[in-house]
C-alpha cells in the first residue's frame, strides 16, 4: 500500500509542473516582451478595438496610453505569483515525500496557492475578464484570448482538485 501513495504522491509532483511552468514561462515571455505585449495584445483588448462597435458595451473601453503596462504588470506578477508558488510546493512535496501525511498535505499548501493564482489570471483574467466584461469574445479573428485562457486554466484547476481531494 506504500508504494500506491508514493504513487499518487508523485503524481501530485508532476501535476504541479502545469501552474509552475506556465507560470514562470509567462513571466520569462512578458519580460522579454513586455513593450509589444502591452502594445498589441493588452492595449487593443482594452480599447475594444476588436469588437463590433457598439456604443452600448464599448464604454467601458479603456484606452489610457498607461493602462496596458499597468494591466500587463498585473498579469504578469498573478502569472509569476503561480509559479513561485508552484516551484516551491514541488520542492516542499519532493522532500515530503516519503514523510507522513500531515507533512506532505502541508507541502501541498503552495500548490494549492499557485493554482488559485493560475485560475485566477487565466479563468477570471482571461477568461471573465478579458472575455466577457472587454468582449473579446466579439473578436473577428479567432477567440484567441477565451480559448488560451481555457487551456491555461483546465488543468490547473483539475490539478486544483487533485490536490484538495488527495488524503491518505
Amino acid at each position: 500500500m506504500r508504494s500506491y501513495y508514493l504513487t499518487i504522491r508523485l503524481a501530485l509532483i508532476v501535476l504541479a509542473l502545469f501552474p509552475t511552468l506556465w507560470g514562470l514561462f509567462s513571466f520569462l515571455n512578458n519580460v522579454s516582451g513586455f513593450e509589444g505585449t502591452a502594445k498589441f495584445a493588452v492595449a487593443p483588448m482594452l480599447a475594444m478595438t476588436d469588437t463590433y462597435g457598439n456604443p452600448a458595451q464599448t464604454w467601458r473601453a479603456i484606452s489610457a496610453p498607461w493602462a496596458a503596462q499597468v494591466g500587463l504588470v498585473m498579469i504578469t506578477a498573478t502569472e509569476t505569483l503561480a509559479g513561485l508558488l508552484g516551484l516551491w510546493s514541488i520542492i516542499k512535496m519532493a522532500r515530503a515525500l516519503k514523510a507522513e501525511y500531515p507533512v506532505f498535505a502541508s507541502a501541498k499548501i503552495p500548490l494549492i496557492l499557485s493554482c488559485v493564482a493560475a485560475v485566477s489570471a487565466w479563468g477570471l483574467g482571461f477568461m471573465v475578464v478579458a472575455g466577457d466584461w472587454f468582449l473579446a469574445w466579439q473578436s473577428k479573428g479567432a477567440l484567441a484570448t477565451q480559448l488560451g485562457g481555457m487551456i491555461y486554466t483546465l488543468p490547473c484547476f483539475l490539478v486544483l482538485i487533485a490536490a484538495i481531494v488527495h488524503k491518505e
